[in-house]
């Protein structure tokens, strides 16, 4: 498994981040104020159900197995 530096596979919050992106930007949307821009990023975390979040935290140990198994330099979780 050939994962680089840094890798959002390491770090489930970018993977949320990913979600919530997704949803924001729907159908190219865009955003005229910061508020509104807010608004739409808590409007998309509450639209996270509990089992995605539940998956991406159960996905850990085989993430961390793989990490291991491949001799991945441990330094890079870190970034």
């Amino acid at each position: 498994m050939d994962w680089p530096a840094c890798s959002p596979d390491y770090n489930q919050v970018e993977n949320i981040w990913g979600l919530i992106d997704r949803q924001v930007y729907r159908n190219n949307k865009q955003y005229n104020t910061v508020g509104s821009l807010k608004t739409a990023i808590l409007e998309a975390w509450d639209e996270i159900d509990d089992d995605t979040i539940l998956n991406l935290v159960g996905s850990m140990p085989h993430r961390i197995f793989e990490i291991i198994r491949n001799n991945v330099d441990q330094s890079i979780i870190n970034c």
